[in-house]
Formats: C-alpha cells, structure tokens, sequence
C-alpha cells in the first residue's frame, strides 16, 4: 500500500521540515492582531512600547506615511520612535536610519521635532559599529545637511561632529565617512576653508590609502564649491602631492581628479599650473608594463583632449596621437597575441564600469578603452592628423580584435568618426565591412543604431564625377549578412530595429538596390519569420519603399507581389498582415493607388474562412468607402454593397456578425465624394508618391501594361457564401429561407433603387452613398428570425 510513496525519499522530507520550521504558530498569529476599532495611532503606540520585531520594522517602514496621514499627532510617536532605537538590532536599526532619511526628504518636520528628536538621533547612532547600519545613518546625515534650513545647520554643530569623526583616533570607516560628510558641507556652506580645510589636508595625508582615495575622490565637487581662487590655493597643491603617492590607487584618483577639475578652470591657469604636471606624468607612466595605472589613463585620454582642447597646439596634438598610438600597442594587444606570440583564449566580458576591477586583464581593459575614446580622439585632432598620423590602421586592427567587447564598442561609435572624416569617411568603408561581417551578435547588434547615419556619411556629400553610392555595393552582400546572422538569434527587438533601420535605405541606396537586394528579402520575411513586430517592421519600410520608389514599373511590380503574398496567404495570419497593410496604404497613398491594388483583395477577406480574418476585414468597409468618387466609382461602390450584403445574410457566427453590423452602419453613415469636388489631401499624397517617378519610365509602365494585376481585379467578387450546417437544410429558392431572402434582397434592391435615383438631384457638396444601413441590418435580423422557426417546423 505504501509503495506509491517511494517517490518521497529522505532529501524531500527534510525539505519540507526546513519549509515548515519557520511558519508561525497559532498563538502567535493571535498576539499580532489587534483590534479593528484601534485608531493607526493607538496601533503605533501599542508597537512602539510592546510590539514585535517584524511588527517595529514594519512600523518603521510605513513611518512617513503615518506622518502624512496623522500631522497633529505625530509629535506623540516620535519620542517613543527615539527611545526604540536606543535598543534596536542591527536590522532594525538600518531601517531606522532609513526612515528618518525619508522624513528628512518629505520636508514635513518642523524645526522643533528637527531639533529636539532628529538631532540627538543622528549623533546617537552616527558612530554604530555595524557596517550596513552605519552607512544608513551617514546617508540620513547627509541628507539632513543638503535639506535643512542653514541656520539649523549651523545651530547643530555638525561641522564639529565632521571633524571629530575625520580624526585619527577613529576607524578607517569614520574617516571615509568624514570626507563624505565635508563634501556634503562644502556644497551647502560658504566660506567655510577656515575650519574645514585643515580636516581635508588631514585626511589627504592619511595613513590609511582608501581614506586618501576617498578624500581625493570628492575634491572635484569640493572644486566646484569653493570656486577657483580656493582651487587653486588649497587644492591643486594636495592634488600634486598625492600624483606621487606610493598607491596606485591613490595615484589614479589624483590624475583623474586632475583633468575632471579642469572645466572649473580657466585657459591660463590650466596652462600653468595644470599642463606641467600632466604631461610629463603621462610619459612617465606609458614607458612602464601594462598595469592598472596604464588603464586609468587609457580610461580617461579621451576627457585629457577634450578638457585640455584649448592650451594644446598642433606640436602638442600631434603629441597626443602618438601616445595613443602607443597606447594601443603594447604587449601587442590589437591583434590579441602575448610576448611570445601565442593567441589568448580566456574571454572575459568588459564593460566600462568594471574597468577598475580587471585587473588580471589589462591588455583588454586599454584595448577596450582605446576603442571607447577613439571617437573623442578623432575629434580632439581633426581629421588631417587621423588620415596623416595612421589612426585609420589602428582602428582597423581594432575592428579585428580577438576580444568581442572591443569590437562592440568600436561598432557602436564608429558612425561618429565617419561624421568627423567628412568626405574622407569612404576610406573607413573596409573597417565597417569587417564589423558588418562580424561573427558575434552582440557587434552586429551595436551597429544597428546609427547605421543610417554611417551608412548616409560614407555617401555624402559625393566627390565630383562620381556617383553617391560609390563603394555602397561592397556593402550591401555585409548589410544581407548582418541580417541572416541576426536572424537566426532570439534577439527580435534587435530584429526589428533593423528592419527598422532599412527604411532610411530610401536615401541612401538606388532604386535598383533596393527592388533587387533587399525588397524581395522582406517580402520572404512577411510568410517566413514567425515575430509579429519583425511583421510590422518589415510592413512599415515595405510601404516607405513604395512610396518613395523612383520608377512606376518597379512600384507596381512590389505592390502586386505584395498584394498577392499578403491577400492569397495560405495562412490567416498574412491575410490579417494584410489588413494592416491596407491601413498603411491609407494612411501614405491617394485613393487611386488604394483603389488599383487594394480595393478589391479587401472586399475579398469579408468572405474569408477564418472568423477573425472576417472580423479584421470588417473594420475596413467604412474606409474603403471613403476612397470612391461619383460617378466614376460607381462599379466599385456596387462590388462593396454587394460584398456587405452577402456577407450580412450568409454570416452565422454571432461575434463576427456582431462586428459587421457595426461596420455597416458606419457605412451608412460616411459620405462619398464627387468627381468635382477638390480633395487636397489626396493631391497631396498623389504628388508626394510620384514626386521622384521618372516621365519615361512612367510612360513605359503604361505602355508594356500590367501582368500579374488584373487576376487580382478579375476574380469573382459575388462568388457563393459559405455554407453552414443550417443553410444546407433548405439552399433551394422554393424552400422557406429562399423565399426570406428574396423577400430580403427584393427590399434592399428597392432601398438601393430609390437611394441612387435622388443622386442627380443633390448640391455639389458630399452626399451619402447606397449603402445598407440600420434598415438592412434589421431586415437582416428579421429574415434570419423567421427562417429558423420554419426550419424548425419542417424539422418537427
């Protein structure tokens, strides 16, 4: 009997003891209820003084609200809130200090409860020896010294409690702590260098190198406050100093802090007293193996030449692209090899912000980084010392790089530099075609942004006697390979972005290239890919080729392959893809274009097998009917009544009669316009569509005529609904549903009939075509009606 149970083994019990060891018990649950007539005050109370430890942190979570909610009384919790600090754990206590944060930042504390309760709060638990609990609390003191009023600042004797916390006696965490603490009140207080400065010129020359980093780390917003007379006179000397520092880390933070505090300076005293330093710092450390410092500066060379744009000439430019050039090349970390030639293997992925942390990979940290700055590097020099200098071979060997990370980053800035290059952009066209043919997605998937943009700088503007898609062929056989490559991932929004991408093509590429290369890939892509947004894309840059294509042969041959596709699908799924594409069509094209390839393949879904197809289709009617004219269109407007009224009698399914009876009478209710009447926005769509459409092109489409068209236009319109098992009962004219629905048609005809005899009688204005209406939808209900209780009858 138990053998069913050998399934639970031994780990599984043990598991479930685990589950369970924790839940609570009856008793228990009873002690954490309370009384729903309790006010939430009278409820905060009760846990401040006697409540549990989940009950007390959640309390302190909902704290702000509290006081928002209880503005009167929250006066009364927040002694009792107080003194349950004074004993509260670790976890508590960091929420503690969380919450008082929050009320700090709500702004609803007056200065008495500031004062007499968040004070004396904040100094009792500023120095708690619990690391989480006491980050907490520096944040909640940070945020009291950035939100309360100055004289309240001034009244707390906070800029005592910085200094005592920044002296040596204090551990490594309360001096770091203080130098937070200093920046925060530089930026609040002025003319404060009296009493703070030698508290920042103390923990410079720390002995602890974390406190000096850190100290040296906050000396660009303490720049910014203090102006530049007190830069210059207090801090650039520390900043010196600590440029010779025995840490590297220490020596990093320096020489960044050293460039980042240069747009706070002006041009003579960077010259002066800035450039000395730097520059032979630099030659210093690039003679040295590839180390942490050597990344430091391969991180920020680009910031140097922006910052230090206006003290450098051209010497001094022509300086700074050999030491980058240098910088790229040693332990040969531009085609990925070691000193003994030997290829590495181990991938890691790089970002830039986990530079600092790879310290173990070095070569591909500069690598990585000399990729990243390249762009600002270009700019910085212009484009003759790139083309004279040799950065184009550099940035070739970059976009061959063993490491995937330095080839993405390089993808995704490598349309800035074309931007920079101008004319001279074609000769990045082989390093962009490496990119393009890259093996790894993530490359191909930073390219996709600003390939447009790429694409358009490698032909704009065109040299003299050339053609502007000169070198372009090259890539289209990359562009097509991009595209199978990403394809074949899971990467759809990727997918789409691309396909997105293409439609810019428009601008860029020949009307041939386009009809030959990429049209025919997106048509396949519409039955093929199974992505529903990849569908739209690719509908949306189909129609933008159609409606900016330059010849009407090769405009009328994608339309009807397209029509075709889309209408004649096998599956319900492009046949619903083309119901937008009808959407499309009238949203970008005149009403000609609309009625010539549209029109008719759309009263054609009405009648389709799928329940939904006939529904989506359903949708269009009114608008179908806002493309025709009178009297031209009067054949059309005959096609879209009969099509209505075969659909409105034969439909069974009620969701899907539901939505036509809708339609219908909307249909009833659109106007129709003359042939007189003038219509701008469809002159306008028809003038921006054949804009670019050459005459003798235009005159050689009317010529050779239309092949594939017509046996869209020739099928039979008025072909036999679908029969249901209550129709095939009585489908003879004798029976009694045959006489219901002569009796039907006979009154629609007669409603027709007497509709279009008053055409000729009214204004020039827009007049409401023969449509059935509300009337022919109840006379629809009625005959159905009446046509199933005789049904019945025969049955019985």
């Amino acid at each position: 009997m138990f053998q069913s149970l050998n399934w639970l083994d031994d780990e599984d019990v043990q598991f479930e003891k685990t589950c369970t060891k924790g839940l609570l018990t009856t008793e228990e649950i009873e002690d954490l209820r309370f009384s729903e007539s309790l006010s939430q005050l009278e409820r905060a109370t009760i846990i401040l003084s006697d409540g549990q430890q989940s009950q007390k942190i959640s309390l302190a979570n909902s704290l702000p609200s509290l006081m928002v909610s209880e503005p009167s009384t929250f006066s009364e919790i927040l002694p009792q809130f107080v003194d349950m600090t004074n004993s509260a754990p670790t976890e508590l206590l960091t929420i503690c200090g969380q919450c008082v944060t929050k009320l700090i930042l709500s702004g609803r504390l007056t200065s008495h409860q500031i004062s007499s309760c968040i004070v004396p709060l904040l100094w009792n638990h500023i120095n708690c020896k619990e690391v989480t609990a006491h980050k907490s609390w520096i944040n909640a003191l940070v945020t009291f010294i950035l939100k309360v009023p100055k004289e309240t600042l001034l009244q707390s004797d906070v800029i005592k409690l910085a200094l005592e916390k920044g002296n040596l006696a204090q551990k490594t965490s309360s001096r770091i702590a203080c130098a937070e603490i200093i920046t925060t009140l530089c930026k609040r207080l002025s003319q404060v260098e009296a009493e703070i400065f030698p508290a920042i010129r103390m923990l410079c020359q720390d002995i602890d190198y974390d406190v000096r980093s850190a100290m040296c780390s906050s000396l660009v917003d303490i720049s910014q406050s203090i102006g530049e007379l007190g830069t210059v006179k207090l801090l650039i000397p520390e900043i010196n100093e600590l440029l010779q520092d025995e840490e590297v880390q220490v020596r990093n933070t320096a020489i960044t802090v050293l460039i980042d505090i240069c747009p706070h300076l002006s041009k003579d005293i960077i010259s002066q007293m800035l450039s000395p330093t730097i520059w032979p710092y630099l030659d210093i450390v690039i003679c040295e193996k590839p180390s942490f410092t050597l990344v430091t500066v391969a991180k920020i060379f680009g910031r140097l030449g922006v910052h230090l744009a206006d003290v450098m000439d051209e010497q001094r430019k022509e300086w700074y692209v050999r030491y980058f050039l240098k910088l790229c090349k040693p332990c040969h970390i531009l085609n990925g090899t070691v000193e003994n030639g030997v290829a590495e293997s181990a991938v890691v992925d790089i970002s830039l912000d986990s530079i600092e942390k790879k310290e173990s990979d070095v070569r591909e940290s500069i690598a990585f980084l000399c990729a990243y700055n390249f762009p600002a590097i270009c700019l910085n020099v212009g484009s003759r010392l790139v083309l004279e200098t040799g950065l184009l071979d550099t940035i070739a060997s970059l976009a061959s790089h063993h490491h995937y990370s330095v080839r993405r980053v390089l993808a995704a800035g490598i349309h800035e530099i074309s931007k920079i290059l101008g004319n001279d952009s074609r000769l990045l066209l082989p390093t962009y075609q490496t990119l393009l043919e890259d093996s790894n997605t993530e490359v191909l998937i930073a390219l996709i942004p600003n390939l447009a943009s790429a694409l358009r700088s490698f032909v704009s503007p065109p040299l003299k006697g050339q053609s502007p898609t000169i070198g372009l062929p090259d890539l289209i056989p990359a562009l097509q390979t991009q595209e199978d490559q990403i394809s074949k991932t899971r990467e759809w929004r990727a997918y789409t972005s691309l396909i997105e991408a293409w439609s810019e093509f428009t601008t860029i590429l020949t009307p041939e290239q386009i009809h030959q290369k990429f049209a025919p890939r997106l048509v396949k892509l519409i039955s093929t890919n199974a992505m529903l947004p990849v569908k739209r894309a690719v509908l949306k840059t189909l129609v933008k080729f159609l409606h900016t294509c330059k010849y009407a042969q090769q405009r009328h041959e994608l339309a009807v392959q397209i029509v075709k596709g889309l209408s004649r699908g096998k599956k319900f799924n492009q046949r619903l893809m083309f119901v937008e594409l009808c959407y499309l069509v009238l949203d970008k094209f005149s009403k000609k274009f609309f009625k010539e390839y549209c029109f008719t393949p759309a009263l054609l879904l009405i009648n389709d097998p799928t329940p939904i197809v006939r529904i989506k289709s359903s949708t269009l009617l009114p608008h179908l009917k806002s493309q025709l004219k009178m009297p031209s269109d009067r054949p059309l407007l005959q096609q879209l009544e009969a099509s209505s009224r075969r659909s409105l009698m034969s439909e069974r399914n009620k969701d899907v009669l539901s939505h036509i009876q809708r339609a219908v009478i909307e249909l009833d209710q659109g106007d129709v316009k003359l042939d007189s009447e003038p219509d701008p926005d469809d002159r306008k769509r028809d003038e921006e569509q054949n804009m670019f459409i050459v005459r003798e092109e235009r005159h050689d489409h009317h010529v050779k005529g239309r092949t594939s068209l017509p046996e869209i236009g020739s099928l039979d319109i008025n072909r036999k609904p679908r029969k249901s098992s209550l129709t095939s009962l009585s489908d003879t004219n004798s029976g009694p549903t045959g006489r219901a629905r002569r009796k039907m048609s006979h009154a629609v005809m007669s409603l027709s009939s007497r509709r279009t005899s008053n055409t000729g009688s009214q204004s020039a204005t827009t007049r409401r075509a023969s449509m059935p209406g509300p009337q022919l939808v109840d006379v629809a209900n009625k005959a159905r009606k009446s046509s199933s209780v005789k049904l019945k009858s025969v049955h019985k």
